[in-house]
């Protein structure tokens, strides 16, 4: 700023940030279109010459929640058996296939969708409609490999059973969701599986993975008519009749207190404070993502300063939001440096944030936490893979202008609305999970 210059208000720093960070009002890069076809699917193209690549997502509006009773777990289960052979592609073809043709593949699933993602060279990119096609129209659900996949899964159970963090966050997100099926862990549990085979499978595909269920993005090195056409070509004679999923609804009963979990596991005391926050597409879920990262974002977040560098009760923090349909949570995690009593780092956290409850955060200091919530933005998104993900999920969940509109909302945050935030969502003794993995010793 230059001497004798005027300071900007808060509300007009924010509605600068979020000029200047995008100025054509879309938080990422290329020129979008949108199409259905008549089967029901939905086409996104991403047109982006940053490099001669190309990124299909498909995400198909099926995951943990829509699990049938006692087969937890098929969701995921799945997504394994997608890569295990169709009519076209044996066992293994597919990735050979890929990596043949200079390509990359994977999926994830979550208990709001399941997403598979193919980048090729724009010259080649069509192969991915040709896989997704034949697996969607003839998977074809080999017992044998089906019970190789079964073994595969339970070994991944008892890598998270084994590994602190992982198997912590298991735990307390079923007990912050108990009686929503965001408290069932995506992977299912040894019992379910064993009581999952090629019918139960085969019968989640048939009433999910229809076009009319699913949100194909097309990212990169193209244009719209090239990719319609083949999209229309590989995709368009798949039939529709997916099941409709049921309406979303919120948690059946959140904790009204702060509930506590203790395990021991590991050689070090680990912290994972779990809080209640509003779906993903709530107004709040934007500011209390700006929240996160003054919270908990780097080193010049309040918690990781207070915790780590000066207090040096911690060696490591982070605070995060997750993004759900029916509802997501606001996580504090750290890992306790050794010789510190736990009970000072759990006192000394809930102290912090009483205090941004009772008293607003200053200006820099939220501006400094908007700077570093959109630097982390660009930097997760630089890529088109992660660009076509992100709006592949956002446009199966929820809508076009999701993300943009999130983007918006978190820029021009004030340091009032985060104030306002926090005393609504951070107040662990109104109804939060508590967990804590100690030393075995």
């Amino acid at each position: 700023m230059s001497r004798g210059a005027a300071p900007l208000s808060a509300a007009a720093s924010a509605a600068a940030s979020a000029a200047a960070a995008f100025p054509g009002g879309a938080c990422l890069p290329g020129v979008r279109s949108f199409a259905r076809l008549a089967n029901g699917l939905t086409v996104c193209v991403v047109e982006n010459h940053q490099a001669p690549l190309v990124t299909t997502a498909l995400s198909f509006r099926a995951g943990t929640r829509d699990e049938p009773a006692g087969h937890g777990g098929v969701a995921h289960f799945l997504e394994h058996m997608m890569f295990k052979g169709s009519a076209r592609f044996g066992p293994g073809e597919i990735d050979r296939r890929t990596q043949a043709l200079g390509g990359s593949n994977n999926a994830f699933t979550s208990h709001d969708s399941t997403t598979y993602y193919f980048s090729f060279a724009a010259d080649r990119w069509t192969e991915s409609l040709a896989i997704e096609s034949d697996r969607i129209a003839a998977l074809t659900l080999d017992p044998r490999q089906v019970a190789s996949e079964r073994q595969v899964i339970r070994e991944e159970i008892a890598m998270y059973d084994s590994e602190p963090w992982d198997s912590l966050e298991v735990a307390v997100q079923a007990r912050l969701f108990r009686g929503h099926p965001y408290g069932r862990p995506v992977l299912g549990t040894r019992g379910e599986l064993r009581a999952t085979g090629r019918e139960e499978l085969a019968s989640f595909q048939r009433r999910f993975y229809r076009p009319d269920n699913a949100v194909l993005v097309v990212a990169g090195e193209t244009n719209e008519e090239a990719v319609l056409d083949q999209v229309e070509r590989f995709l368009g004679g798949l039939p529709p009749g997916a099941e409709r999923r049921q309406a979303a609804s919120p948690p059946a009963v959140w904790p009204r207190r702060m509930a506590r979990l203790r395990r021991r596991k590991g050689e070090v005391a680990r912290l994972l404070l779990a809080l209640p926050a509003p779906p993903g597409d709530h107004p709040d879920h934007a500011v209390l993502r700006l929240l996160a990262a003054l919270l908990g974002s780097g080193r010049v977040s309040r918690l990781y300063r207070a915790l780590v560098d000066e207090g040096q009760l911690c060696s490591w923090l982070q605070a995060e939001l997750t993004e759900g349909l029916d509802a997501s949570h606001l996580t504090i995690a750290a890992e306790v440096v050794p010789g510190v009593e736990p009970a000072r780092v759990e006192g000394e956290l809930l102290r912090l944030l009483a205090e941004l409850a009772s008293t607003p955060p200053g200006v820099e200091e939220v501006e400094r936490a908007r700077q570093v919530a959109l630097a982390d933005w660009v930097l997760h998104h630089e890529r088109v893979e992660q660009q076509a993900l992100s709006l592949a999920v956002a446009l199966a969940l929820f809508d076009a202008e999701h993300l943009d509109v999130q983007m918006r909302r978190l820029l021009a945050a004030s340091p009032e609305a985060l104030h306002d935030a926090a005393g609504r969502y951070l107040r662990p003794e109104r109804g939060s999970v508590l967990g804590w993995s100690l030393p075995r010793a």
